[in-house]
This record gives structure tokens, sequence and C-alpha cells, in this order.
């Protein structure tokens, strides 16, 4: 019987000029006919590099560029998808080592978890990636000869670079060969000397090591659970920084600030990488110093996926306010800090003779949060028949007791 297929994967690293990336988006998938045109001298680098026994092994490769966070992902479905499409090829027979260039056909991939994002910015670095296949004791002597010598001997040659540039419109400044676990290294010196080490800790738990517990805990005060491809991340509101600098007003705002920073930085580069990332309600044994603890109490606070933002109760609920009958004003303060921009919405219900009947703060926790934090509202002041106002003062809205958020008080302006 026939060993199981197994891939391994690598990538030919295109880098570009900054200069060629900052506005535009990587080229179009080459179509069919293109794609074997650009596979043919990728395996024949191959060849010159491995040796003659990688023709052992089948050779996968979709013909487009990729930015490097959409290959690292949790359970590396670029990786799987390939080796999926080359099996398919098989159509239930014998393996056959073949060379598989994968092309688009009216724009499109086959295979939806192959098509290039091609995102806007994407880069400098971009990857085409391709696959080694063949049953796993076969494909074993040529994985530890890609890991040993395609970094260190994978200059692409002048054929490979003259594809690339007549058929994709690019234009390199160095082509060179690595594993994925050479793009691993990459990446993580690079987030290192940005100044996200963390991060670089997260995505690697979540690529290599899912079955482990991992936190990172951050000096301003973050704190991130990674587990299973999945990170858990409890939200931290302005009062409770507040409370943490109760005599140092400035010092709140600037720790609330880095860690707003941190947070926003770290859930966008997790994101990038497909690493799915559920926010928390805050709550005490998140902080835990057992990993196992601090995941469960996580898990059992984390907030709906389709909720985009959190809400901070100070008064009353909005289903008791709905039951009076008796709404007449809904309003909204835009909280804002200099360097952030909204941070949070102080929301306030009132009666008809002024009385409050909620007040809460909503912070917004994903990209599309304000805007559905504020489409909620002004839908439920239509549904109620009440007056919806929503001020922005720019700044911070504060008690001068307490420094804690407050709602802007006048709606002509004057705080």
């Amino acid at each position: 019987m026939q060993a199981a297929l197994s891939a391994t994967p690598a990538v030919l690293t295109v880098e570009l000029e900054p200069s060629a990336v900052m506005t535009g988006r990587p080229p179009e998938p080459l179509d069919r006919d293109r794609a074997e045109l650009l596979a043919a001298p990728i395996a024949d680098d191959l060849r010159r590099i491995v040796g003659e026994e990688v023709e052992s092994a089948g050779l996968i490769l979709p013909a487009a560029l990729y930015d490097l966070t959409e290959l690292l992902r949790p359970g590396l479905p670029m990786v799987e998808a390939m080796l999926d499409i080359y099996r398919g090829s098989l159509r239930g027979g014998a393996f056959q080592p073949q060379l598989l260039a994968i092309g688009s056909a009216g724009g499109r991939f086959p295979e939806s978890a192959i098509a290039p994002a091609r995102e806007p910015g994407s880069g400098p670095l971009l990857a085409v990636p391709f696959a080694l296949i063949a049953p796993g004791p076969q494909l074993d002597p040529l994985r530890q000869t890609l890991e040993s010598t395609l970094l260190e001997k994978g200059r692409a040659s002048l054929a490979t670079d003259r594809a690339l540039r007549q058929m994709l419109g690019v234009e390199p400044v160095n082509l060179s060969y690595a594993t994925f676990h050479d793009l691993s290294a990459l990446m993580k010196v690079q987030l290192e000397h940005a100044g996200f080490g963390e991060l670089w800790q997260l995505i690697e738990a979540s690529l290599y090591r899912p079955d482990s517990v991992e936190v990172q805990a951050l000096s301003a005060g973050n704190r991130f659970i990674a587990f299973g491809g999945s990170v858990w991340t409890p939200w931290k509101t302005w009062d409770q920084s507040v409370e943490e600098r109760p005599d140092d007003p400035r010092a709140a705002e600037e720790d609330y600030t880095t860690w707003t920073q941190n947070q926003r930085q770290t859930m966008a580069g997790l994101a990038r990488h497909g690493v799915h990332v559920s926010v928390t309600a805050p709550a005490s044994g998140i902080g835990a110093d057992d990993p196992e603890v601090a995941l469960s109490v996580a898990q059992a606070h984390a907030l709906p996926d389709d909720q985009g933002w959190y809400r901070e109760p100070v008064v009353g609920s909005l289903e008791a306010a709905r039951a009076t009958h008796n709404v007449a004003v809904i309003s909204g303060t835009e909280q804002s800090l200099p360097s952030l921009g909204p941070v949070a919405y102080t929301v306030m219900i009132q009666s008809a003779d002024g009385s409050l009947l909620l007040l809460e703060h909503d912070y917004p926790i994903r990209e599309n949060g304000i805007r559905a934090l504020l489409q909620h509202w002004e839908a439920q002041a239509a549904e109620l028949g009440a007056t919806w106002h929503l001020e922005r003062p720019e700044r911070l809205t504060t008690s001068a007791e307490t420094g804690q958020l407050q709602p802007w008080l006048e709606f002509g302006g004057s705080a």
C-alpha cells in the first residue's frame, strides 16, 4: 500500500523597491498558459540547487505573488490547498511526479483557498509559493535537503528573473528561494527589530505550537492568550486606566494611549496572518499565573465575533430604558485621543422630562466597530421615535473630580 502523500513547501521570494508597493497592488495571477512558462525555469532552478533527485517528487506552483502574511497562517492552509489540488489531479490513481502549474481562468483561480489577496501596499517582500509532493518516506530526504541548502544556495536564475519581469511586470531587486521555516525566521527578525517581538511569539505559537497555551503580557498591560490557532485578549477601558493612576491624569492618558496603540497594532498583525482574535470583557482571572486557568476565564468572557464594540455599563440598561416607553433623546459623545482618534463613545438615553435612563461607554474593538455602533444607536433612536445627537468635541470629555468619561452635556457646543 502506498504511503500517504505529503508536501514540503517553499517559496521564491521576490523583493521589490519599497516605492513600487506603497500604493499599488501585486499583479494579477497568470493565466494557465503563462503559469507553465513561469513554473518551468523555477523547476530548472530546483534541479540545479537540490539535484536531480528533486524529479522524484511532484511540483505544484500557483503562478501569483503573495504577501508573506498570506502564507504563514495557522494550519498552513496554502500548503493544504496545494496538496489537495495535486492529490485531485491524480484522479484516484497512484502517485506520479509531475509539474502542476496553477493559473487563473477569467482572472480567478480554480480554488479560492489559493487566490492571492492582492492587498494595496503588500510587500516589499512578496513570494511565489510552491510545494514538493511525494509519499512521506520518499519526501523526507528532499525535505532535509531543502532545509539545509535552499536558503544558502537558492539564488534564482536569469531565466526565472526574466520570466517574472516579462509576465508579472515586476522589477525585482532580489530573487531567492527559501523554505517556510526560513520565512518564519526572517519574519521573526523583522518584527523583533521593529519592536513587535511579542506579536511574533503569538504568531509563532499559532503556527507551530497550536496545542499549547501561551500567554504574552506586554509592559503596557496588554494581555494575549494563544491556543489552537486563536488568540484571546481582554479589553481595557479608560476608566480602568484612571483608577490605576488616580492622582496623575496625564500619566493615565499616556498609559491608555500606549495600551490602545499596542492593542490595535497587535490585533491587526494577528488578523493579517489569519489568526482569529476574540476580545473578552475584563475579568480578573484572565491575569492568572496558570495559563490554563487564564484561557478558561478568557473563553468564558469572550464577546461574540459579530459584536464590533465592548459595552461598559454605568447606569441602567437598554432593555430597561425601552420598557419605560418614554425615551426622548439618545445622545452620543465621541471620546478621542490626539494620536489615536476615537477610542470610545459615551451614550446617554434620557426621558422626556430629562431623567437619565442609560449611561454607558462603548469601545470599538474591530475595524468596523465605529460604524456598527453608531448605526446601532441611530436605529434604536428611529425605532423608539427619539432624537439622536452625536457630538464630536475632538478630545476626551471627563469628570473634573474623578477623571472618568462623561457625556458632552450641551448639544450647542460647550460642556
